[in-house]
């Protein structure tokens, strides 16, 4: 049997229909699991579980509405899915805010979502998680360094402040539920992309293009499916000794 076998799994991905969550799903639909896709868009939503459902895999695959904000939606959520061996939450927050111009409820908004929404998340998904099972979380890069404020022409803020932070805070909370989780047999890893802005960003920025690929040492930018693979091993029995972690999928952004 393959290290990457997830047959009879069944893995809860928040943000399954966004830029990088359908790749994931996709992998792990042709890597056996029954996947549950959540997400707060609805007709996004139904689209990815449309298209999931008509890839070949023998897995189930089931939609589920997820706001990150609503403690009551979250545990719904976590409920509706049943016993669960996975969970990945690829969901985001951000201000987008230059600094002078970030309040204090949007800063609040954007912890909502990050933080406080990861950790309940998080813990109704270890409740479910019955014989153990592992848990990936997407931090950012802008979790372990600072953006360059020179990357971003103006008026373009700088990738805020409220969002660094809460990535960094992710980092941190894969350790600690991974020395929580870890004598029931759950692994908890976070994964932390580079620069991996969609199809449209690059189209409408490009000189904001150039400089980040400058900064990587692929020199380009990531593409759509390749936080997936990462995702999928840190989910399976190839990472059975793999906690606590966070993986970086930058290019080579942070390793300057």
């Amino acid at each position: 049997m393959s290290p990457f076998d997830m047959a009879g799994k069944a893995v809860l991905v928040a943000g399954g229909a966004g830029y990088l969550g359908r790749p994931v799903c996709a992998a792990l639909r042709e890597a056996g699991a029954d996947i549950w896709i959540a997400d707060r868009d609805a007709r996004r939503l139904a689209e990815a579980g449309a298209a999931l459902a008509s890839r070949a895999g023998p897995g189930a695959v089931e939609t589920l509405p997820l706001e990150m904000d609503s403690e009551v939606s979250i545990l719904e959520c976590v409920a509706a899915c049943g016993p669960l061996h996975g969970l990945v939450n690829a969901t985001a927050a951000s201000s987008n805010a230059h600094y002078a111009a970030l309040t204090a409820d949007a800063f609040d908004r954007t912890n909502r979502v990050n933080l406080t929404g990861t950790f309940l998340l998080a813990r109704a998904a270890g409740e479910a998680m019955r014989g153990g099972g592992a848990m990936v979380l997407y931090g950012s890069m802008y979790g372990l360094v600072s953006p360059r404020p020179k990357n971003y022409p103006a008026p373009m803020p700088p990738n805020p402040l409220d969002y660094g932070a809460n990535k960094a805070g992710i980092s941190q909370m894969a350790r600690w539920l991974a020395a929580h989780y870890g004598p029931r047999g759950i692994r908890v890893n976070a994964v932390a992309p580079g620069p991996f802005p969609p199809q449209a960003v690059q189209d409408a920025h490009p000189e904001f293009i150039a400089n980040l690929e400058r900064d990587t040492m692929l020199g380009r930018m990531g593409r759509q499916h390749e936080t997936a693979g990462a995702v999928l091993f840190l989910l399976s029995e190839a990472a059975s000794y793999v906690t606590g972690q966070t993986l970086g999928i930058d290019g080579g952004w942070t390793s300057w």
